[in-house]
């Protein structure tokens, strides 16, 4: 597989913990979601990506946990 942004091959994975959140500060109180994949970083350019597995990306869509309109 290739770096989508340069087109490098010099690419790795990388065991990893995400927090994501809901930005601004009135969504300060909003659950956060913690994820655990695997990023794959290209070692030329820095581009990185990863996965939302099933379980997290169901959380972030949950009602409760969307920002607002």
């Amino acid at each position: 597989m290739h770096c989508q942004s340069c087109c490098s091959a010099n690419q790795e994975d990388f065991p990893a913990e995400v927090n994501v959140h809901f930005p601004g500060l009135k969504d300060l109180d909003r659950p956060t979601v913690w994820a655990f994949p695997r990023l794959r970083i290209c070692l030329d350019c820095g581009f990185a990506e990863f996965r939302m597995e099933d379980p997290e990306r169901q959380q972030l869509s949950e009602p409760s946990r969307r920002p607002p309109t």
